[in-house]
């Protein structure tokens, strides 16, 4: 396929429409989905703007797991928001989100033009609305995920990618030199979107029609120099903020794949992308994805190499998440979508009604009730705070490991403290792992077990450096209730998580429990 005429700039009137209902989509969604779309983009980003953040062990010196590219585009818009005097935690929490429904709604416009170029405008048109409608990418694109711009960045690439040929017409080097850009970029947000870029490029090396020197050419001169000024710019970007030259790619490949570190979050069987995560994000439109597929297998492969890639290519590392399936949603939707165009009238209002009811409601139920609880918890710490109710060791958050936002919600600060996680060398267990296995034990270790047990002034100590408040999932209060109990903490309120049990046992609401910001009584009680 040759890439159409299209308008000379994003600002269309699709465009405006798609932003308007990614807007609406941010303000929506308000659920806690994974920890990296704040610990690996706003919360670093938060600590290069302000000076005080919370880096995961990922970003250590000794580590190096992370390019800063990433986290610098919420640095920037936090750094202009404070130069325009935008400093409220509502902006440090929103910012991010204004960003990334401005990145869906390109994602829009740029999926219903791959849908037009692969199978024409009618396609275009429903891959659009199943886009739109698609539960996953509603929940998902609104998000702060580093996949998130990699997706659309590997959409935008393939738009005007040469896969069959390398186009030596008028502006035919424009084109190519466009969509390699977009791949370095996917490369360079995510390295892993080499593996669906390196079987295109090698397809259309050897499919393409034009002479050995223009392959050459396309290989040589664009494709490895547009790769070396990405690879050059983002290790520019790395070196600066590390303070030292290292090759983050290497680190990633090295600990995720040679290591295998990547199952320390969980490990799936080979085949989870196929069994459950492609169907799982796909949902009702499977079935028109796969049928497209097959239908244009001969005539038009790209969307099922584009997808094929990218599943097996994510399926070698044993962990597996659902977001990891972003880049090759667009060419699948595009699939689902040539099918839909191409349907009876009447059989098409009952495939999309079915395709509709059941991806709105599971949309509406992932982005507004399932697990909310730690979303909602962090402005209420911020009004904690501006009220001076948060004293002596601040405020623990005694939930699994980065299951809440952190300074970039709160944006105060003040002292707060969470369960960490990181990888240890001696084999022996994390404290999110030490809590889970017995709250009442771990916090009695860390904190003591009562402020009594002590003598006046040791008891003082104790005080101060125990938090006023503990955030904890109500199954784990009740495990820690005589620890509460002993250090005087009371309910100060619970907000809803989710309606079924999530990880743990019994985590259904998040309570907040607070003391008072000395407890004199009973440190005076061992005098």
């Amino acid at each position: 396929p040759t890439p159409p005429r299209h308008s000379a700039h994003l600002f269309t009137t699709p465009f405006a429409l798609c932003l308007a209902f990614r807007a609406c989509n941010a303000a929506v969604v308000r659920t806690f989905f994974n920890a990296d779309e704040f610990w690996q983009g706003p919360e670093v980003a938060h600590f290069l703007a302000y000076g005080y953040g919370e880096r995961t062990w990922e970003w250590r010196a000794d580590v190096k797991l992370r390019g800063y590219a990433h986290p610098l585009l919420y640095a920037a818009m936090y750094r202009l928001g404070d130069a325009l005097g935008a400093r409220s935690a509502w902006f440090t929490r929103n910012a991010p989100r204004a960003a990334h429904a401005t990145l869906a709604a390109l994602h829009d416009v740029g999926c219903a033009r791959l849908a037009r170029r692969l199978y024409g405008a009618d396609a275009a048109a429903w891959t659009l609305a199943l886009r739109l409608i698609n539960w996953f990418v509603f929940f998902c694109e609104t998000r702060s995920f580093v996949n998130c711009v990699e997706a659309v960045c590997v959409t935008w690439a393939l738009t005007t990618w040469p896969f069959e040929r390398l186009g030596s017409g008028p502006g035919g080097t424009a084109r190519r030199v466009k969509s390699l850009c977009f791949a370095a970029l996917a490369c360079v947000m995510r390295p892993t979107s080499a593996m669906v870029f390196a079987p295109l490029a090698l397809r259309t090396l050897w499919i393409a029609k034009e002479g050995r020197m223009a392959k050459m050419r396309y290989a040589f001169a664009e494709a490895l120099g547009v790769g070396c000024v990405a690879a050059a710019a983002s290790a520019s970007v790395d070196r600066y903020f590390y303070g030292e030259w290292t090759c983050v790619v290497c680190n990633f490949v090295k600990f995720n794949v040679l290591s295998n570190g990547s199952a320390l979050y969980g490990s799936h069987p080979w085949h989870w992308y196929v069994t459950q995560g492609y169907p799982a994000v796909m949902g009702t439109m499977t079935p028109l994805a796969l049928v497209g597929f097959w239908r244009h297998r001969a005539t038009c492969p790209e969307a099922f190499i584009v997808t094929f890639w990218t599943i097996v290519g994510y399926s070698i590392a044993a962990h597996k998440e659902f977001r990891f399936l972003l880049p090759c949603m667009s060419a699948s939707l595009a699939s689902a979508g040539a099918v839909l165009a191409t349907m009876q009238p009447r059989r098409r209002r009952v495939v999309v009604a079915g395709i509709a009811l059941t991806n709105v409601v599971a949309a509406a139920y992932t982005s507004i009730w399932h697990q909310a609880g730690t979303i909602a918890v962090m402005p209420y710490i911020t009004n904690l705070a501006d009220g001076g109710e948060i004293t002596a060791g601040g405020v623990l958050f005694a939930t699994p490991c980065h299951q809440t936002p952190y300074y970039s919600h709160v944006h105060r600060e003040i002292a707060m403290h969470y369960l960490e996680c990181a990888p240890r060398d001696d084999g022996s267990i994390d404290a999110s792992d030490r809590f889970g296995l017995d709250p009442d034990a771990y916090l009695s270790e860390t904190y003591g077990a009562s402020p009594r047990a002590h003598d006046a002034h040791a008891c003082a100590i104790a005080s101060a450096l125990a938090p006023s408040h503990v955030v904890v999932f109500d199954g784990d209060a009740e495990r820690a209730s005589a620890w509460l109990a002993r250090w005087n903490f009371t309910l100060q309120t619970s907000f809803h998580h989710a309606h079924v049990a999530v990880d743990r046992d019994i985590q259904r609401r998040l309570n907040v429990y607070t003391r008072s910001a000395s407890d004199t009584d009973a440190c005076d009680a061992t005098t």
